[in-house]
């Protein structure tokens, strides 16, 4: 890339097949967050303007992103997420064309109930394009929550034992399993001219439905309750019950994983996010 030398996450075979996809791009943008083993570079090559995505040896990330593509179809031809030029999940490298636009999170558009809607219906459309049973899921992620509890964290040791109480109680069973982003929310959604777009598939995977309201709940709904109204008029669906058991033990399963895996990364908002849903998530299973 002419502009300037690649990032350090590149290694050489990221360089060399980046030269050959693009040769003589031009950086226009570094959008990483720093926090992980990747970068986000906004390019520019023969007129067109690309995203280029690379990481070291541990994310996972690239691979899940990639693969997304081979079922995200109808939303890329909708123009509701980026359409994927060229991609090598061994090397973890992967081009994208670039979507012009602001991001919600933090801005006005973060309450506009068009948007929102918006949302919900991507999301449902997402959903909607299969399912499956899945014997084991959910037992993995309580397994994996507890294990987070082992390692180092800032979770409150009266409240990380109540947390490991109820996480080790409580009997996952089967779920039904559909197509997921597993970041959704305003920190993925694009607007540009009125219209909504989704960003960052690198946590997509097969989840139970309910696993992509979690983030929004923790960002936005359980402050601005009236805000999933809109929401869940695009996504077409029944709401979920902010009020049941179930409810409450998957966002203390999220929250408590949230938490760990930020303090692992460094990254101190995230982590609040976590430590404080704990909190709310025990609150309302200890008054039940």
């Amino acid at each position: 890339m002419s502009s300037r030398p690649p990032l350090p996450h590149f290694d050489q075979r990221q360089r060399t097949l980046l030269g050959e996809w693009l040769p003589g791009a031009d950086l226009v943008e570094d959008l990483s967050w720093g926090l992980v083993e990747s970068a986000v570079l906004h390019v520019r090559s023969n007129e067109r303007d690309l995203i280029v995505k690379a990481g070291g040896p541990d994310n996972h990330h690239l691979a899940r992103e990639i693969s997304a593509h081979a079922v995200i179809t109808p939303l890329i031809e909708e123009g509701l997420a980026a359409f994927l030029r060229s991609a090598d999940a061994e090397r973890r490298i992967m081009v994208l064309d670039y979507l012009p636009g602001s991001l919600v999170d933090g801005g006005e558009a973060e309450t506009d109930q068009e948007i929102l809607r918006q949302a919900g219906h991507v999301l449902g459309m997402l959903h909607g394009l299969g399912s499956a049973t899945d014997e084991s899921l959910e037992r993995n992620l309580y397994r994996a929550a507890l294990k987070w509890l082992k390692k180092p964290h800032n979770i409150p040791e009266p409240q990380a034992s109540l947390a490991r109480k109820y996480l080790t109680e409580h009997e996952p069973g089967p779920v039904i399993v559909v197509p997921s982003h597993g970041d959704y929310s305003g920190r993925n959604w694009l607007v540009h001219e009125g219209k909504l777009r989704v960003i960052d598939f690198g946590r997509f995977g097969c989840r139970p439905a309910h696993h992509d309201f979690l983030r929004m709940f923790f960002r936005r709904w359980h402050d601005h309750p009236g805000q999933s109204t809109s929401f869940f008029e695009g996504y077409g669906r029944q709401a979920i019950d902010f009020g049941d058991y179930s409810w409450w033990i998957e966002v203390l399963r999220e929250a408590v994983a949230t938490a760990a895996w930020s303090r692992a990364v460094g990254d101190e908002t995230f982590e609040l996010l976590g430590l404080r849903f704990v909190d709310v998530a025990l609150n309302h299973l200890d008054s039940r």
